[in-house]
């Protein structure tokens, strides 16, 4: 009941977002990893705010491509009548909290694998949904040798390319930190993707995505 739920949500927003020709595609929440977002009113997570690849003294470009698959939603309770803070997880009400696995390569760190998570938002009209949100998105990233770098992201967009036909999402990433080759980096960028049905998604397809921008690490903070 809930897959088809968010099924039929993620059909009113793409109809919604084709309609007002939303946006122009990124070149993945995601990860947005849900239900697409309204193009206006995007909520902000804390902490993140729209990074430049350009970086500045010290910073090395950072590029990765992997294959993000969700692995469980969490809801607060009957979609469109509860939304909850999730204990603190999310910092305003949220309709439900996704999580993801992730594998892919990345430069300077080789393969890497991950986990991700962040906090949805969905807006309710009479006839059902008719736009969302996500904030509080957050992660860890495995490198090939055992390193972690820690993520944050948030300030994502979405929309249908009108060419393809193809759901897309692009939101911003903050590095916070991380362990072994990588403890204490830091870097921003952003990141995106695309879909075309999020049925199949939520089946367990995997969704392409990539990400670009900076990082800083080392015991020479370069």
């Amino acid at each position: 009941m809930v897959i088809r739920l968010i099924g039929i949500a993620l059909s009113v927003l793409l109809a919604g977002a084709c309609q007002d020709g939303a946006g122009t595609p990124g070149s993945p929440s995601g990860p947005t990893p849900g239900i697409p977002q309204a193009a206006a009113g995007l909520t902000s997570q804390a902490g993140v705010s729209a990074a430049s690849p350009q970086g500045g003294p010290g910073d090395r470009p950072f590029s990765a491509k992997a294959m993000w698959t969700p692995t469980g939603i969490q809801w607060a309770g009957l979609p469109g009548q509860a939304t909850s803070t999730f204990g603190g997880r999310c910092s305003v009400p949220s309709d439900y909290v996704i999580s993801a696995a992730f594998e892919g390569q990345a430069t300077h760190a080789g393969r890497v694998t991950g986990t991700t998570s962040h906090c949805s938002q969905i807006a309710w009209g009479p006839q059902g949904p008719t736009g969302a949100t996500y904030s509080d998105g957050e992660g860890i990233l495995t490198t090939a040798n055992g390193s972690t770098i820690m993520l944050r992201y948030g300030n994502g967009t979405t929309g249908v390319d009108p060419d393809t036909g193809l759901s897309w999402f692009r939101d911003a990433w903050t590095f916070t930190g991380g362990t072994g080759l990588f403890a204490g980096a830091t870097g921003s960028g952003l990141e995106g993707g695309t879909f075309a049905n999020f049925d199949a998604v939520l089946a367990g397809v995997p969704v392409p995505m990539w990400m670009e921008g900076t990082i800083t690490y080392g015991p020479s903070g370069k």
